[in-house]
């Protein structure tokens, strides 16, 4: 039996990488991750990460995509939990305790708001920093550089 078909609607796939996937929905997210630990042995946090879809073909509803990386020493398998929001999310610290600080960081360079988190601040960027600095909602900055070929670009 699949990942897919113990976990009320979840989608699975094999990533480039080679790590299982396992894609739910937003609501099912703190579930799958518990369901993940504890009934199939993935009891190890490796990662948490986000990507920011913003300007893709993503609407606003579903712009981020979650990343969980969850590891069974059991079965020596590796397994990604992933999920799509616009900024909100359950947090899994219930599950996870060593998630923390990383959904800390997710929420301070890219705005994602764990909900149920017990101390959800600011972790790398000043207090009175406005914004996000990972969200794709700013415009690249660029700094000439001087090589003879961007000369006539940047006119330097």
């Amino acid at each position: 039996m699949t990942l897919a078909e113990k976990i009320s609607g979840a989608v699975t796939g094999v990533t480039s990488d080679g790590i299982e996937n396992v894609v739910v929905a937003k609501d099912q997210w703190l579930p799958a991750a518990r369901a993940l630990a504890d009934e199939h042995g993935f009891g190890r946090f490796i990662d948490l990460t986000v990507v920011d879809y913003a300007g893709s073909n993503a609407s606003d509803d579903d712009r981020f995509e979650i990343h969980l990386l969850m590891y069974s020493m059991a079965e020596k398998r590796w397994v990604r939990l992933k999920t799509r929001t616009s900024g909100k999310v359950a947090s899994v610290h219930s599950v996870f305790v060593a998630v923390h600080n990383y959904e800390r960081e997710c929420f301070d360079l890219f705005g994602i708001v764990f909900e149920g988190h017990p101390r959800l601040t600011r972790i790398m960027m000043p207090d009175a920093w406005q914004g996000h600095p990972l969200r794709r909602d700013y415009d690249m900055m660029v700094e000439p550089t001087d090589f003879t070929i961007t000369r006539d670009l940047y006119d330097t």
